[in-house]
């Protein structure tokens, strides 16, 4: 099995064709990966493309990988048409379908809306903070940064009611021409389903009061039912081919603004949440620009790295059923990206 996978994987980085155009109730770790020192050279050496198969083969679980040199089109990848569950990579699509709005001149970045205590969910969130116990109002902009730097669950679903919902949220991405990625939940509806929550109530009544009474009612048993249930559903999945090319479109701006494409980058590479991924073991001063998302058994990151020579590579890494700790999935996303990033750096860019 490992050698046809790093033979999938060399035929794949060998190809210069053109990229094709295609949670969740989760903290994101800030843990940095435990490794050797990282390196500081422009390539590091300690992993290379032909060690991929072994990294796959000690994850743990299934691993999605599609890394594309976006000036080239050149591309490794493994299972890169799979379905992974999104977990808070989704809400990269999110902010899109938001952007986009911005752009057309439908609304603002510096517009206030409401976010009421019906709007707060699970995890921290520095705009539920922000607004008071009570509610109160944000600004769009200052939302889609609280999501993109801190996977604010709350400001996530208010920007997915802002943007239509989750069906419009999809339907952006299918006017952008990329398939194998579908939006279909609030994080909310997650946080009662992933938990086993049966007798939901009405979104108004959505209080993290009622979360936490809720969730915490659900025997131990069918908590572990529902979980055990979630893998298998389809719902709020992508594969790692429809992240790279959405990550693709990102960097060459194809239905975005110079403006709304600084706002989005800047906040995914002052992002804390991936200091463990894809920037681990990437050489010091690297740029990236991630998002990651983790649910249960789900560690994923997706970014755009910037090479020594100024070119970009977009990587996604999706990691799914994995039956080693979350440390240990991270381990496995920065190791991935210390493979691609040495492969990308020293071949020929011409």
């Amino acid at each position: 099995m490992s050698a046809r996978l790093l033979a999938f994987v060399l035929m794949a980085a060998a190809c210069d064709a053109p990229a094709p155009r295609a949670d969740a109730p989760a903290t994101e770790s800030t843990q940095a990966v435990a490794d050797t020192a990282v390196p500081t050279s422009s390539a590091p050496a300690a992993e290379t493309i032909d060690s991929l198969a072994a990294i796959v083969a000690s994850s743990g679980g299934s691993v999605g990988i599609v890394a594309v040199h976006v000036e080239t089109g050149r591309r490794v990848e493994h299972l890169p048409a799979e379905a992974f569950p999104m977990a808070s990579t989704y809400k990269l699509p999110i902010v899109l379908a938001v952007l986009a709005q911005v752009d057309s001149g439908r609304i603002s970045l510096d517009d206030s809306i409401d976010v009421m205590p019906s709007d707060f969910r699970l995890a921290p969130s520095q705009i539920a903070d922000s607004v008071g116990a009570s509610g109160g109002k944000a600004t769009v902009g200052a939302m889609i940064r609280s999501v993109m730097m801190y996977s604010d669950n709350t400001s996530a679903d208010r920007l997915m009611k802002l943007a239509g919902g989750p069906q419009a949220v999809t339907a952006h991405v299918r006017s952008r021409g990329i398939d194998g990625m579908r939006i279909d939940r609030y994080e909310g509806e997650v946080h009662w389903q992933y938990n086993g929550v049966n007798d939901v109530p009405p979104p108004a009544e959505w209080t993290l009061a009622e979360f936490n009474r809720r969730i915490a009612a659900v025997p131990a048993a069918e908590k572990e039912a529902a979980r055990a249930r979630f893998w298998d559903d389809p719902r709020d999945t992508s594969t790692p081919a429809a992240f790279a090319a959405l990550l693709v479109q990102v960097h060459r701006r194809e239905a975005l603004s110079a403006t709304s494409q600084r706002v989005l980058l800047d906040a995914m590479e002052r992002s804390p949440t991936g200091r463990g991924r894809i920037r681990a073991l990437l050489p010091a001063g690297t740029t990236v620009a991630d998002k990651t998302g983790t649910i249960g058994r789900t560690t994923n990151d997706v970014g755009l790295i910037t090479l020594p020579d100024g070119s970009h590579v977009a990587l996604a890494v999706m990691v799914k059923m994995s039956t080693r700790t979350n440390a240990d999935e991270e381990r496995t996303v920065a190791r991935v990206a210390r493979a691609v990033y040495a492969h990308f750096a020293r071949e020929p860019k011409s």
